[in-house]
């Protein structure tokens, strides 16, 4: 058996965990920029607030209805997800950390326990212990896992847990799933289903596996197996090594001169340098672009993309950013409204990659201490108070988040003070 643990609308219970004032009361989060709404809690879903719906549409709703908004604390999010799938690891042997609020998790070794006492304790301790409440649902496959969580959220939400264990619960759980809610399903592939009469998931369980895989994918055709019962999709203990490293943010105010938008850049490179160094890459190659806002209806548009490959493959911060800017050079024309700006690390290797160019010295070593120690003192006494000059301090291009919390769990001056 198989076990999916989902925090609910976490997010919005993350904002709750560090504010009791606001429970009970409609929350959401925007996205970046405060543009749109990507997480809600039940009372705000209860008031009409779809995902991904525009600021601007709701606000008069959100005035009437004292909804309380807050930025994307994305710091806080993914140190409060690191907290709770250490908890799912001490209930839980093998786990796969599938997103930054989901765990894939094995239910084998119960043989002599029961299923659904040992994971009900294990929810709610999970849900106490870091403030976050988690729904789990568990079945024989990932997929009828899903469906598992899906009714534990809808049906059983004050006890958390829902087991398919036997045919029957099976059969009702498919019958009662849209095939749009299937996993790995959505709309677009839900709508070619529904137009050869498969509106449900028991609908797509009774289809003809080869079908599935000739009229859509290999994909579809694992879903239906799936769906039956036969697990295809194992459990990824080992995370798969990542083919690259990216980050791109769109500006608080339209940018249109050089500084910022490099300025940007190099914070941004600085930034998957730091996660390429931690797990223990180097990069051969990046790859930048810069972009208009593409939903203007009179703004000229222009998203160009350079690739550039490193003299060595290297994970220094400073030889990276120099890159990125060149790059940024090549790339750059004046008369724009600039949106965006983006970096990529391409061809990423073991940072043990001992590849060399034979034009250039070796200065590998010396670059190793020095970037180590940089990120030491950055540890200690925070982000960037060790930088690079173009990174700049200025940071006209930054995010706009006028309703950013607090990082309780990471910033000194923001831990929560007990009087």
């Amino acid at each position: 058996m198989i076990g999916i643990i989902d925090c609910n609308n976490f997010y919005a219970s993350c904002e709750r965990n560090f504010d009791p004032s606001i429970n009970g009361l409609p929350v959401v989060v925007f996205s970046n920029n405060d543009g749109a709404i990507i997480a809600r809690s039940e009372e705000a879903k209860a008031l009409g607030i779809t995902m991904a719906i525009p600021i601007f549409e709701v606000k008069k709703l959100m005035q009437k209805h004292n909804i309380i908004g807050y930025s994307s604390n994305y710091t806080l999010y993914g140190d409060m997800s690191a907290r709770i799938k250490s908890i799912i690891r001490d209930f839980f042997h093998d786990v796969e950390d599938y997103s930054i609020d989901e765990s894939f998790v094995s239910c084998k070794g119960f043989k002599y326990r029961d299923l659904f006492t040992y994971v009900k304790d294990a929810r709610d301790k999970i849900s106490h212990w870091s403030g976050v409440p988690v729904s789990i649902g568990i079945g024989a496959t990932k997929t009828l896992a899903k469906v598992a969580n899906r009714i534990a959220k809808k049906k059983y939400r004050d006890v958390g847990v829902y087991i398919i264990d036997t045919e029957e619960k099976r059969l009702d759980a498919l019958r009662n799933t849209d095939v749009t809610d299937v996993w790995g399903v959505g709309h677009r592939i839900g709508k070619r289903l529904n137009s050869v009469g498969v509106f449900n998931a028991y609908d797509l369980s009774m289809v003809d596996e080869d079908w599935a895989k000739r009229q859509f994918s290999v994909v579809l055709q694992r879903t239906v197996y799936e769906l039956q019962g036969l697990s295809c999709i194992p459990l990824e203990l080992v995370q798969p090594a990542k083919q690259n490293i990216a980050s791109q943010k769109s500006f608080g105010i339209y940018q249109t001169e050089f500084e910022p938008i490099s300025e940007a850049l190099a914070n941004y490179t600085a930034r998957v340098a730091e996660k390429l160094r931690k797990q223990k890459f180097v990069a051969g190659g990046l790859t930048v672009w810069l972009g208009t806002n593409n939903f203007s209806k009179t703004d000229a548009q222009y998203f160009p993309e350079i690739s550039t490959v490193c003299d060595v493959p290297t994970d220094y911060t400073p030889y990276l950013i120099k890159r990125a800017v060149e790059g940024l050079k090549a790339i750059y024309r004046k008369g724009y409204l600039y949106k965006r700006v983006g970096v990529m690390l391409t061809d990423l290797r073991n940072n043990t990659d001992g590849t060399q160019n034979l034009f250039l010295a070796d200065t590998r070593n010396k670059e190793i201490e020095i970037i180590k120690k940089v990120d030491r003192i950055n540890r200690l006494n925070g982000r960037d108070t060790v930088r690079s000059a173009q990174q700049g301090f200025a940071r006209e291009w930054k995010m706009k988040q006028e309703h950013l919390s607090p990082k309780y769990t990471t910033r000194l001056q923001d831990i929560i003070t007990i009087k």
